[in-house]
């Protein structure tokens, strides 16, 4: 493995390890932004990733979830 790979190779280790599990383009996930009250949630289909954080397509809107588990970050277990 050279410098490059072992660099790559960190780098995705450390992401995981900051943002939980990664998540593909396509992954149904469930989600309760800060804002909401602990009643309220949403889920969607995550289209993209922007700045460690997973862009999530709803019925309605695209938004932005935090992919750690709530409530640190948005994520919700079912």
């Amino acid at each position: 493995m050279d410098a490059h790979s072992r660099e790559y190779a960190a780098a995705a280790a450390g992401m995981q390890e900051t943002y939980g599990d990664n998540f593909a383009k396509g992954d149904h996930v469930t989600f309760r932004l800060a804002k909401w009250g602990e009643s309220s949630f949403d889920s969607g289909r995550v289209i993209d990733h922007h700045n460690g954080k997973l862009l999530v397509e709803t019925d309605t809107d695209i938004v932005e979830v935090d992919p750690r588990p709530w409530p640190v970050g948005n994520l919700l277990p079912f």
